[in-house]
């Protein structure tokens, strides 16, 4: 059983294109290596954003594994890669996308395609290992647009009664953990977004 925390890179600054983190962002992140000291990660695997980049960067410090970085965990849409574009019309964009998951932004990918893209990269780590524990740092679209394709809602619902199947994105605190096993040929859903590590 391949067992995999998915999680939200740290806060990141407010500018377009391709930020980085803030100090909070990077304590949360170090905070969040801390964590994960005694439980036996294997690998690291990371979107190439910059903010997720340094995420990965300050846990390794603590872990000292391998990073392998993979483009399938970027950002669906990004702010920035439409010159002009205000924030404003990008979240706009954004929660139209929720709502309608085969919808294909002006630049990126369809909320459809890049769970698709997550589930990619995962079935590939679970063809080469077994019985490890993997922390894969990405986004918060990225976690919740992979929840979206391989749970149903009721699952979900189950396991957070409190969110709306098109929000569950919001859910995705700054360094949350999202916790998911792969055993049997199935996935399972342990936890949504946990934050108790950053207390």
């Amino acid at each position: 059983m391949n067992k995999y925390y998915l999680i939200r890179h740290g806060q990141k600054t407010g500018h377009a294109g391709d930020p980085e983190l803030t100090e909070h962002g990077k304590i949360q992140a170090a905070k969040t290596g801390e964590y994960f000291r005694e439980k036996n990660i294997f690998e690291i695997f990371s979107s190439t954003y910059n903010r997720t980049k340094e995420t990965s960067d300050i846990i390794n410090k603590i872990l000292n594994i391998e990073i392998k970085y993979d483009d399938r965990l970027r950002e669906r849409m990004n702010w920035g890669s439409i010159p002009d574009q205000t924030l404003e019309d990008f979240l706009q964009e954004w929660e139209y996308s929720n709502h309608h998951r085969d919808f294909k932004p002006k630049a990126g990918l369809s909320s459809l395609e890049s769970g698709n893209n997550a589930f990619e990269a995962l079935t590939e780590i679970n063809n080469q290992v077994d019985n490890k524990n993997i922390l894969v740092v990405t986004h918060g679209g990225v976690i919740s647009d992979l929840l979206r394709n391989i749970f149903d809602e009721k699952e979900l619902i189950k396991n957070n009664p409190s969110f709306i199947i098109d929000k569950l994105d919001q859910l995705m605190k700054e360094c949350s953990i999202t916790t998911i096993t792969f055993d049997n040929n199935k996935f399972k859903l342990i936890e949504i977004a946990s934050v108790k590590h950053l207390v």
